[in-house]
């Protein structure tokens, strides 16, 4: 009878090795489990994810013997995976069973973004129904690989004369215009070269007026000119650049009342 007794003591032994054993290895899962984020540009963050929500990954890492807090919007990231343990009747007196959970956010192509600094001058000839005239513009902007719309800074100056025929119906013999322009002439990229080129302008200024008596007045005006019209624009740093649009004008002007007409632009970018 003892040496039936003895035999179970030592039977049991490994046994109780086997579970204390499994117990010193559940304790640092327990307390951190080390996940793992993949940013879009490539970058793995090791640490332990806390929260997450609609559009940010909260998570705890260790810098030297500190742990710190942070966080990363979930646009910037590719994928994130959590380790956890599972039930404790997945798990087995030979090892640990760890469930390896991985959420995939995009999946698209990683584009580093670039920016250049564009600049162009151009010359431009414009004929419309009521007056012709030239103008000459300076571009300047900022080309973005990451974006197809361009909003350029945009200073010139132009010059026009309005036809006889027209001018003739008003009591006036001369007139004498100056303006200036404000507002955005945005490019839509299409292709490497090609861009789609719309503005709107609003137009403030003074005429002086002579009639046929001689009697000169001045009136304030102002307007709004619309434009439409397509650029080719070369890939290549320096080159020449050219477009053609459509132009329209509506005015309060005593003898310019409207107008719609094409320019033809040519020019050079450096």
């Amino acid at each position: 009878m003892f040496l039936i007794i003895r035999q179970k003591i030592v039977c049991s032994i490994p046994l109780i090795w086997n579970i204390i054993l499994t117990l010193l290895l559940l304790i640092p899962f327990a307390s951190y489990s080390q996940d793992l984020i993949t940013l879009r540009n490539g970058e793995q963050i090791d640490c332990k994810i806390t929260k997450v929500d609609s559009t940010t990954v909260y998570y705890d890492f260790f810098k030297g013997e500190r742990r710190l807090s942070s966080y990363v919007a979930l646009n910037e990231i590719r994928t994130y995976k959590t380790n956890e343990i599972d039930n404790m009747q997945d798990i087995s007196i030979d090892g640990i069973l760890i469930q390896d959970n991985t959420t995939v956010i995009d999946t698209s192509k990683y584009v580093k973004e670039t920016s250049t600094w564009i600049n162009l001058i151009t010359y431009s000839q414009r004929y419309g129904m009521h007056a012709k005239g030239w103008s000459v513009q300076y571009y300047g902007y900022a080309l973005k690989n990451t974006s197809k719309w361009v909003i350029p800074i945009v200073v010139g100056i132009e010059r026009f004369e309005i036809s006889t025929d027209y001018f003739s119906q008003f009591d006036y013999q001369s007139v004498n215009m100056s303006y200036f322009l404000a507002g955005i002439s945005p490019f839509y990229k299409i292709n490497d070269n090609l861009f789609l080129n719309l503005g709107v302008n609003i137009m403030l200024g003074e005429e002086e007026l002579i009639d046929f008596s001689g009697k000169e007045t001045s009136h304030t005006f102002f307007g709004f000119s619309p434009t439409q019209g397509i650029s080719f624009i070369p890939k290549s740093k320096v080159g020449l650049t050219f477009g053609i649009s459509v132009y329209e004008k509506l005015l309060s002007s005593e003898v310019y009342k409207s107008d719609i007409g094409l320019k033809l632009e040519l020019g050079i970018k450096f």
